[in-house]
């Protein structure tokens, strides 16, 4: 063990065995209060604990265990993290780990202090950003945990209760009464780098001297180029050979031992011109001005001076900025041509859809209670049908919490739909979900509850039987009971009117929606005898939408709901069940690649469909986000 002072500040460093880089505690020492500081990926680590890079961490990493792992019964023998430190004096001392859990019910670790019972540290507080928790036993009502410690060594071990809870860093301290706050002493990484549009072939200096520690002086800068390059030093010249994106990441150390480390994405650039443009509506009646605007075109090291527009349909336009209606519904491909200072040209295609004005009739089958991604969902919908391109026929709840009918009536009330039929689950459902948000909805106005709210299947059999044949959509984003029900109960009855059945999971029938209430049975036997096609849409992860809703009105149910999911705060989350909306109402269209054959179930062609993303997860963002913040019709 190595001790160097800094003032008020000691700095441990303790060489842990089997692992190569040192574990670094910064002690902080006011009156008789001690803090020890230790960062969550120094920790001698077990697979399948891993530790993940992000800039908003500490250090700019943190740790996690791989998704699938979870075990709230037992503490797992496997995926631990052990963290050595040492007290110079005895006392009464309590642990705060810096954590960050995005939904309720992911949000459990395993902690103890070398050889006592293991603490259950779950119901940690959820929010997008990180934050502090205080270890506190689950087992014994919550209660925070002190813990009884000898001057001397001690090992803090960790391991996981539920993937997505994320570590940052513990702070261990005898202030009883002590909050933290910020992140805690650390070093940080700033990258700055120049030119910055940089060329191929053109050296690019990058300049890591802004970087700077709470604790020391930064005493060692490791380049890191993502193909085996390394260069040290506090700035670093590099050419890039071709053009594209390249992550570049800095490693810095302090004299204190402590690191940090941050990954910076280079875009390089030839020297010919970039033609990039954009347009709204996203979506376009016949006749309707769209905008088409080139602004994000440039040149790395000229200027554009010529834009020309081939819409597809027989017109051309010119200008930086340009309007045009197409005059028909169809699909065209629009192409935008930059000329710069040089003369040299480049052109981007893309294809602008222009919808006949009839809407797709749609079901929205919700598991709605856990997660927040079905409110989402709704309210596409509901701003999909406000541009007349969707007819909501129904919207049936497939988990049994007794607020749910009236939670989505709420929604539908808001936007002027509160006569669409909703229906409701009626059988039990083990290990039902809770939900965060549902009871807050049931405040907001409507006239629908659970007593009132017909049974899903007497639902789909009113509304069904009501419809042209092969004309509904079903957009399945939860449980699979309603729709087995279902279709035991008729499956004529959805031969003759269903077009397509969409649903959110894995093309194999995976995933936490057909499996979880031990409905996989259930889900494994509509899968193989549902009669017409199933799209099964299983993108979502990193596609962040819902921090805009802050900016709606506060009568707004959408808003509310992913308020209080998140502990009333405004925070992006992942889009899985919008993802399905998006395909179910406006089809494969420039969002998705052609539907790949799944033919586990022996089916003939197309009849099992599995679907692949074409754009950047940004760019379903704002379609996806877009669609969430439509107003209700005045």
């Amino acid at each position: 063990m190595m001790k160097i002072k800094f003032g008020a500040v000691l700095i441990i460093t303790i060489l842990l065995s089997n692992l190569l880089p040192a574990q670094t505690i910064i002690v902080t020492e006011q009156n008789d209060k001690v803090f020890l500081w230790i960062e969550a990926e120094a920790g001698d680590l077990i697979d399948p604990m891993l530790v993940h890079d992000t800039e908003k961490a500490s250090g700019g990493q943190f740790i996690e265990v791989r998704g699938g792992n979870n075990n709230v019964e037992n503490a797992p023998n496997d995926g631990l993290a052990f963290y050595k430190f040492n007290l110079e004096n005895a006392g009464t001392y309590k642990i705060w780990g810096r954590v960050n859990i995005n939904m309720h019910d992911e949000d459990a670790f395993w902690v103890k202090i070398d050889n006592e019972k293991w603490v259950k540290w779950k119901g940690i507080e959820v929010g997008c950003k990180w934050h502090w928790d205080e270890v506190h036993d689950t087992r014994k009502n919550n209660q925070v945990v002190t813990f009884n410690l000898y001057a001397g060594p001690h090992t803090l071990t960790l391991t996981y209760g539920m993937d997505q809870t994320r570590l940052d860093k513990w702070l261990i301290t005898n202030d009883l009464e002590y909050n933290p706050t910020e992140a805690g002493p650390g070093a940080e990484v700033i990258i700055k780098s120049s030119p910055k549009m940089p060329i191929v072939n053109k050296t690019v200096r990058f300049d890591g001297s802004a970087s700077l520690s709470t604790e020391g002086s930064v005493i060692t800068y490791n380049w890191d180029f993502g193909n085996g390059e390394m260069i040290t030093g506090v700035n670093a010249d590099y050419t890039f050979s071709a053009a594209g994106e390249y992550p570049v990441k800095l490693i810095i150390t302090d004299d204190a031992g402590l690191t940090s480390r941050v990954t910076k994405t280079v875009t390089v650039y030839t020297e010919e011109p970039v033609a990039s443009f954009k347009y709204s509506p996203d979506r376009t009646k016949a006749k309707e001005v769209v905008t088409f605007d080139a602004s994000g075109s440039f040149n790395a090291t000229g200027k554009i001076v010529n834009y020309t527009w081939d819409f597809g349909d027989g017109s051309l336009g010119e200008g930086i900025t340009v309007e045009h209606p197409f005059a028909a519904a169809g699909e065209y491909y629009t192409t935008l041509t930059v000329t710069d200072n040089g003369g040299k040209t480049k052109s981007e295609r893309r294809l602008v859809t222009v919808f006949t004005g009839i809407p797709k009739k749609i079901i929205y089958e919700t598991d709605m209670c856990l997660d927040a991604d079905d409110v989402g969902a709704l309210a596409m919908l509901h701003g999909l049908a406000n541009n007349n391109e969707v007819d909501l026929l129904a919207v049936c709840f497939n988990e049994v919490h007794p607020s749910g009918a009236a939670a989505i009536d709420a929604m539908n009330t808001w936007y002027g739909r509160g006569d669409i039929p909703v229906g409701i689950y009626k059988k039990d459902l083990p290990d039902p979900d809770l939900s965060f948000y549902l009871d807050a909805l049931t405040k907001f106005p409507h006239d629908l509850d659970q007593e009132s709210a017909l049974s899903a299947v007497e639902v789909y059999k009113n509304v069904l039987s009501k419809q042209p044949d092969k004309s509904v959509t079903i957009v399945s984003v939860g449980f699979i009971v309603n729709l087995y029900d279902l279709l035991k109960e008729d499956q004529d009855l959805i031969e003759q009117k269903v077009a397509e059945l969409v649903i959110m999971g894995g093309p194999r029938g995976g995933g936490f929606n057909l499996g979880r209430h031990n409905t996989s049975s259930l889900t494994e036997y509509l899968l193989e005898h549902w009669p017409s096609p199933i799209v099964f849409s299983g993108s979502g992860t990193g596609i962040f939408t819902a921090e805009r809703l802050e900016n709606t009105p506060k009568e707004n149910p959408i808003r509310e709901a992913y308020y209080q999911f998140f502990n009333s705060n405004f925070c992006q989350r992942h889009s899985w069940d919008q993802m399905a909306v998006l395909y179910g109402v406006r089809g494969i269209s420039d969002y998705f690649t052609e539907l790949e054959n799944v033919d586990r179930w022996g089916l003939k062609p197309g009849m099992r469909l599995s679907l692949k993303t074409r754009l950047t997860k940004d760019a379903y963002a704002r379609i996806i986000e877009d669609l969430m913040l439509v107003p209700p019709l005045k």
